[in-house]
């Protein structure tokens, strides 16, 4: 068949050799010297197939290959590379991106002159797509060997990529930096396969397992966005340890996203304007197994909402992200029906979906938990045996000393002063004896000990302690206690507990932020909860209170606390927007593995203030996880 070629190569013998070789091909030849005519050519005129130099004159070959492909009429127009220059797999990857057919180094010979046209002008072949393959092996649980490219093989048990075995490998390790091809002469490797690097001692077995797992992904993707011809063998036969298994549906992701830029966003949305999306009982099975962004989130917030495809991708906005709804269409996450409608249910139990909007929880009161709730919450699981005067058995010598001993601190600490409460002044303080004073008085006061007491010696009991704790925080505070020296001498503080309630928040406050730095998380959650019980509306108050309540490691696993937790930095974002209130619900949604969104919640946090310093380190670990996977899962693959 005859097709309209155009030679632009400005090696005038070399230019006629191959324009005559193709017009003996039966094909019609336009040749050019410079890329400023051949754009002009291109734009004018029907041209079947584009034969270009990379090292022309003005403009290079390189970038009319760019403006080529950034032109929506000429983007899928088949190209062959020549040159003598750009040299190497590397650029013949970079050349791939953008479409290229077939890259020749020059010198060349016909036979892969004439293969390489026949190729680009082919029609594409009739065959499955390696996207829809790979899900349907997933789906139906499938376990045999997948035949790439080059020679590789991909191991998959029961749907999921777990091994492989490929000659890529080595010469990948080498190009990464992680083996030096030296090295390799010296310590050849005693068999085939890749555990011998780790018997060589050329590789550690975690290195070799983590590289191992990065190049994997590499060759999936870039066989996804390939489309390379899948042939999928149903028997295993040998497998090439070590297993590196792969979420199949996150990879799938990851090449759709990393495929975006090539991602006909204009004409997908022009069949799917208007149609709404809906999810299916597909999209609870798959989502929590990807890792999304908090754009991607974003337009999931907006399925089922009884709005078409054309409302939610506007023009310039969210348009871009159009790849990422053809994805949840491929996957069968989500159905585009011509009429709206109801989302589908799960179908099956579900307790949490972590690729969610974040949800602003109805604000409720919180109550202070004093030490009857505490006995409560847990009367359960604890069988007490309680006579008639609400002990089990009377009272031992040492029980009457220890009640005795509570009523002498009671009445000890009325009217004193937090630095009194310790035999202190504010001339002789220090945190030494702070400290041996604290825990001396403090040590006595056993949970054995206390569980004993019952009535008013409780209640006085649960006084003493607390008074105990106000004054230590306040103290070993070097801002609280600075506070709390100037309302003393300024008489605003006096004895027998005549405070001022919004004065003695902040000073709770400061002594909590203390304990927080000291990772004294019970301390913490008790002097912030008493700063929350005076001031209830501040929202850094509410603030900390729910982190010293998060990270407590008494609430771990406790449902209960979480949510109190997450109405308390709700409250204290509508009562005002503070950094430390979104850092801290950035790193409960990191806890959670919602990347995406607790990205959103620093950057929120550092907007407000650069250097708060919970964002960062949140921040710096989502850096340092892409950086881990850097070279595999989130590594372009042609850079």
């Amino acid at each position: 068949m005859k097709r309209r070629i155009l030679l632009v190569e400005d090696n005038a013998r070399l230019a006629g050799m191959l324009q005559t070789f193709l017009e003996s091909l039966g094909h019609e030849v336009r040749s050019l010297a410079d890329a400023e005519g051949a754009l002009l050519l291109l734009g004018q005129e029907k041209i079947d197939l584009l034969v270009l130099d990379l090292k022309l004159g003005a403009m290079n070959g390189v970038e009319l290959l760019q403006r080529v492909r950034r032109n929506p009429e000429l983007k899928e127009l088949p190209v062959i590379i020549m040159t003598g220059v750009f040299r190497g797999e590397g650029y013949a990857r970079a050349a791939a991106k953008l479409g290229v057919k077939a890259y020749l180094e020059k010198p060349f010979g016909k036979e892969a002159f004439l293969e390489a046209v026949k190729g680009a002008l082919a029609p594409p072949p009739v065959k499955r797509e390696l996207f829809s393959m790979l899900l349907d092996l997933y789906h139906n649980g499938k376990s045999g060997v997948l035949q790439l490219g080059g020679g590789t093989r991909v191991v998959l048990l029961a749907g999921e990529p777990a091994s492989f075995s490929s000659p890529r490998f080595v010469p990948f390790l080498v190009a990464e930096g992680h083996l030096l091809r030296s090295d390799l002469e010296k310590y050849p490797l005693s068999r085939p396969g890749k555990l011998p690097l780790c018997e060589a001692g050329l590789l550690s077995y975690d290195e070799l397992q983590e590289q191992s797992r990065l190049f994997l992904s590499r060759i999936l993707i870039e066989a996804v966005l390939q489309n390379q011809p899948p042939q999928f063998l149903p028997d295993l036969g040998a497998i090439e340890p070590p297993l590196t298994p792969l979420c199949l549906p996150r990879l799938l992701h990851q090449a759709a996203k990393q495929g975006s830029d090539r991602f006909a966003a204009g004409s997908f949305l022009e069949k799917a304007a208007p149609l709404y999306p809906l999810r299916t009982q597909q999209y609870y099975r798959l989502a929590n197994l990807l890792g999304l962004g908090p754009e991607e989130i974003g337009i999931l917030e907006q399925l089922g909402q009884g709005k078409k495809v054309r409302e939610i991708f506007v023009p310039g906005g969210t348009a871009r992200q159009a790849w990422f709804l053809d994805f949840l269409v491929r996957m069968g996450m989500v159905n585009l029906a011509l009429e709206p409608g109801e989302d589908l249910d799960t179908g099956f139990p579900q307790k949490m979906l972590f690729n969610r909007p974040i949800e602003e929880v109805v604000e409720v009161e919180v109550q202070a938990m004093s030490f009857d709730d505490l006995v409560d919450e847990v009367s359960d699981s604890i069988d007490l045996a309680v006579g008639d005067t609400g002990m089990a058995a009377p009272l031992s010598a040492s029980e009457i000393d220890f009640e005795q001993e509570v009523q002498r601190d009671y009445a000890a600490i009325q009217n004193k002063n937090y630095y009194e409460i310790f035999g202190l002044t504010q001339g002789n303080f220090s945190f030494a004896s702070l400290k041996d004073s604290y825990f001396s008085k403090t040590r006595q006061y056993s949970p054995e000990k206390f569980m004993q007491l019952s009535g008013d010696t409780l209640s006085r009991a649960q006084d003493v302690l607390s008074h105990y704790a106000n004054a230590y925080n306040t103290l070993s505070s070097v801002i609280a206690k600075e506070r709390y020296d100037e309302m003393l001498n300024a008489n605003v503080i006096g004895l027998a507990g005549r405070q001022d309630d919004a004065l003695q928040a902040r000073i709770q406050f400061q002594s909590g932020k203390v304990f927080l730095e000291m990772e004294d998380y019970n301390n913490a959650e008790r002097a912030l909860q008493d700063a929350y019980t005076l001031d209830a509306q501040d929202s850094q108050t509410s603030a900390y209170l729910a982190w010293s309540i998060y990270k407590n490691p008494a609430n771990h696993g406790s449902q209960v606390a979480l949510e109190k937790c997450r109405m308390l930095l709700s409250k204290s974002l509508q009562m005002g927007r503070s950094a430390e209130a979104f850092a801290f619900r950035g790193w409960m949604l990191l806890d959670e593995g919602r990347d995406g969104l607790a990205e959103g919640e620093f950057q929120k946090a550092l907007k407000l203030n650069p250097q708060e310093q919970h964002a960062l380190g949140g921040m710096r670990l989502i850096r340092e996880r892409r950086e881990a996977e850097k070279k595999g899962l989130f590594k372009r693959i042609f850079g």
